[in-house]
């Protein structure tokens, strides 16, 4: 069994090495979490989404989405989301509780825009609401930037629809799958610290 199957020190040190690791290897699970918010009908919605930025300490991440989606409605109107990520090689789901804040145009939207790649800012060019039906199949995209990555100015038009979501979460909900016996544990932020509590799976 790993170390920290049955010490809530360890495993609260496992949770924060995953993390670092989704930064380092491109390819890591945790690069695409699920965001679950609620809807105006307090119906849950829940999608992929891709990490941006993670400061562990501070306990902020970052997404990226359009202006125009749901999601900023949705964030808008209750802030509280929830992310979960899940690794199948370790076993390990992880859920991220807290509190989300949609930037448009301010500082912290143009710096998460100055920070990304064209071929990601490349997506803020559709002028297609996400989730609009359409008789044929579509990417959304205009058909000058169809298939290539255009020049700077061409996706500089794209900023309008961009935004950048901020996400600090004040609980983690830890589970391992295991055929010797699962194991979950929950750690909420307390004084600057996180305080682990162990849960039946």
């Amino acid at each position: 069994m790993p170390d920290h199957y049955n010490d809530l020190t360890a495993i609260e040190e496992a949770i924060e090495t995953m993390f670092l690791a989704a930064f380092v290897q491109i390819d890591h699970p945790f690069c695409k979490p699920i965001l679950a918010t609620v809807d105006e009908k307090g119906a849950p919605k829940a999608r992929i989404t891709i990490l941006r930025d993670l400061v562990w300490n501070t306990q902020r991440l970052r997404l990226h989405t359009d202006a125009r989606s749901s999601k900023v409605q949705e964030i808008a109107a209750r802030p509280s989301v929830s992310l979960a990520f899940y690794d199948p090689g370790a076993e390990v789901q992880i859920q991220l509780s807290g509190r989300a804040e949609v930037h448009l145009h301010d500082e912290y939207a143009d710096k998460a825009w100055a920070g990304a790649s064209p071929s990601s800012l490349r997506a803020y060019l559709g002028n297609a609401l996400s989730g609009a039906s359409s008789q044929t199949p579509l990417s959304g995209l205009p058909l000058d930037v169809e298939g290539l990555i255009p020049p700077a100015d061409r996706i500089a038009q794209g900023r309008k629809n961009f935004a950048a979501v901020e996400v600090v979460f004040e609980q983690i909900d830890w589970l391992f799958l295991s055929p010797f016996g699962n194991r979950r544990a929950r750690f909420e932020m307390t004084r600057e610290k996180w305080v682990g509590t162990w849960l039946v799976p």
